[in-house]
């Protein structure tokens, strides 16, 4: 009798979680309400990774040469995006190094480490998306969307450190109707995606990227306009930014011509620098791609009212899509910087030549 009851329990108990328990394949439904629709979840994974071969050979202030040569992974990134109903979320680990540049030794002698990239939540309804959390910025990843080769060079406001793709905060952005524009306001740490926020101040950004002509031949021409009111630092150093550019986001044929002033750097707020860039991306039959980019980036304009203290920088590539989540590229660059820019920053005088993968799902 107790056996038949025990067994009576179990079987009661089995059924009422199996018909408990929730579908968890592309749905989502909250704890709260078992009577609630379940929401359609799409997820969607992906990936991608930078791999090369570098030769560099760089001359010193004295003149004399020196090379080197490694394999390198640049980039690795993993993401995983989520959408249900008008809300979307995103979640990108990049790896990176351990130790800081020019550094030996980092966590277990200097491995990758994973850090956040991006981590948001995003709510899309008539036109508006909002964002808060790691966000991505709203001037380098509309520059770098055009540019479309980021395995060949990052834009130069990225790597010379007068702008962040990513921080900590919120944005807002609006597409007016038939994509005449789209303009977007944001506030932000200012430390950048990779820093904890150091002081009390916040930053605040605007920008705006228009079509004059959305239909036609000059569908593709667009001017983009942004500004970064803020500050850096325990200091809280002025770091406002101010960049404009005139693009061309064809199918065929992408191109740009930019500039950014800059009002503040490396937690100076006295400092002035500027940098101006263009670029050209072709692809004259399918799956052959070529690329030029140049730069022109003057590091202090106090010091340097003549000009004496700048860094050029050209970049051109060759590529081919061997299949459509990969690509080879072989690249060329050449820095050339002024004396006192050469001294300011040690091993800036080199060409460097580089064949490159890029895989992405």
């Amino acid at each position: 009798m107790k056996r038949s009851l025990v067994a009576a329990l179990l079987l009661s108990s089995t059924s009422a979680l199996a018909q408990e328990e929730p579908n968890f394949v592309g749905t989502a439904a909250p704890a709260t309400s078992a009577a609630t629709t379940p929401l359609t979840l799409q997820v969607k994974p992906g990936l991608e990774v930078f791999a090369q071969y570098a030769y560099r050979r760089t001359l010193d202030e004295s003149g004399r040469s020196q090379w080197f040569h490694q394999f390198d992974v640049p980039r690795v990134h993993l993401a995983l995006d989520a959408e249900a109903e008008d809300a979307h979320g995103r979640v990108l680990i990049e790896a990176v190094r351990s130790a800081s540049e020019g550094a030996l030794i980092g966590v277990a002698g200097d491995s990758w480490v994973m850090r956040l990239r991006e981590a948001y939540a995003g709510y899309s309804k008539y036109g508006f998306e909002g964002r808060a959390g790691v966000v991505p910025l709203l001037t380098i990843p509309e520059l770098e969307g055009t540019w479309m080769l980021r395995a060949v060079a990052p834009d130069p406001r990225e790597s010379s450190g007068l702008l962040t793709p990513a921080d900590v905060g919120a944005n807002v952005r609006y597409t007016l109707p038939k994509d005449y524009a789209w303009v977007g306001v944001g506030a932000q740490n200012g430390e950048g995606y990779t820093n904890r926020e150091l002081n009390r101040g916040k930053n605040a950004e605007a920008a705006a990227s228009i079509h004059p002509l959305p239909a036609g031949p000059l569908k593709p021409l667009a001017v983009f306009v942004g500004y970064q009111l803020g500050s850096s630092g325990t200091g809280l150093a002025r770091a406002d930014r101010a960049t404009g550019a005139l693009l061309w986001q064809g199918d065929m044929i992408r191109a740009g011509a930019s500039a950014t002033y800059a009002w503040g750097t490396k937690d100076d707020g006295s400092q002035r620098s500027w940098i101006a860039d263009g670029f050209i991306r072709a692809e004259p039959i399918e799956h052959l791609l070529f690329g030029v980019r140049g730069s022109f980036w003057v590091r202090d304009t106090r010091k340097d009212p003549a000009g004496k203290d700048t860094v050029a920088m050209v970049t051109g590539a060759a590529g081919y899509e061997i299949a459509t989540p990969l690509t080879a590229f072989a690249a060329f660059t050449r820095s050339l910087p002024t004396d006192r820019a050469r001294t300011a920053v040690p091993e800036s005088d080199y060409w460097e030549a580089r064949l490159i993968s890029r895989i992405v799902f």
